[in-house]
């Protein structure tokens, strides 16, 4: 007999992925197991994304991690958390799950409310040193005066991200999304922030994380006019370069899988692809057309 319950111990979660030789890289707030004979056969991390829902004015969750030791378990645990969101009224989910469980991207697509919103790739690759110096522009921390070029330039900048694939999402609302982002970022979320500038005007701009062995690349956009100019490669060099940077182990991107022109980028920097995943956005309210 299968139970579900929630604030399944850390041990029990480390022992379930160890078992089943499976990565949690993902921080996450909240657990759901489902049990059977008090053994666990599979596990739902999520998030209450307070910030998405405060940008949005809905009421956002994100599941971090899926997996179960079958199909059918993994439909089981799902449906007892999609049950509890739409008594809650969570406006929607995002899910992501890696693109080698089929049997979890079947479960998701199953559900009658969800949308899928693209393929995420994940590369990596240790610090390093590049040793170049930018053509015609210059790279530095931004200043305070930055911040309102800087959140401009993100608008339009991240068009290929779920946000905007999902049609229940305006394209305002999915640009709020990133110029915010971008705010919080320059307001000490991250851990680097790099701006670059041609005569005094911002033409670029990265900003990265630390987490753990991590150094991670979170946001990255090159003004319109000034793509094909190297800037996105002198931006990435320079992050990498950061002595906060080559403190640690690994450095990380993530990029959809139709960005041919970043994943090309990164691939010449010496990135090597770890792990894809499908991102999906399920809506309990609302009918998928």
């Amino acid at each position: 007999m299968y139970t579900v319950k929630e604030n399944v111990s850390k041990e029990a979660i480390e022992e379930f992925i160890q078992r089943r030789q499976l990565t949690l890289d993902v921080p996450y707030q909240f657990s759901l197991g489902l049990f059977e004979n008090s053994r666990l056969q599979g596990i739902l991390l999520y998030e209450d994304s307070l910030w998405e829902s405060r940008m949005l004015q809905k009421k956002v969750m994100n599941v971090k991690f899926l997996a179960a030791n079958s199909a059918g378990q993994l439909k089981r645990l799902f449906q007892a958390f999609y049950s509890v969101r739409q008594m809650d009224e969570t406006d929607f989910i995002s899910v992501r799950v890696s693109a080698e469980d089929i049997g979890a991207a079947h479960v998701i697509q199953q559900q009658p409310s969800s949308y899928f919103v693209g393929s995420l790739l994940k590369l990596a690759k240790p610090p390093s040193f590049y040793d170049k110096t930018p053509p015609f522009f210059e790279l530095g921390t931004p200043e305070p005066g930055d911040t309102e070029a800087i959140c401009e330039l993100a608008r339009d900048s991240f068009t290929k991200s779920r946000y905007f694939q999902d049609p229940h999402l305006s394209r305002e609302a999915a640009n709020k999304i990133f110029q915010e982002w971008t705010r919080n970022n320059l307001n000490g979320r991250a851990a680097v922030n790099i701006v670059a500038k041609h005569n005094g005007e911002v033409i670029g701009y990265l900003q990265g994380l630390s987490r753990g062995d991590e150094s991670i690349l979170d946001l990255m956009a090159v003004k319109p006019g000034f793509e094909g100019k190297r800037i996105a490669f002198h931006l990435l060099a320079n992050f990498i370069e950061q002595p906060e940077t080559q403190e640690h182990k690994t450095v990380t991107a993530e990029t959809q899988l139709h960005n041919v022109r970043a994943i090309r980028l990164y691939e010449r920097m010496g990135f090597i692809a770890e792990q894809s995943y499908y991102n999906y956005h399920i809506w309990p309210g609302k009918e998928a057309k």
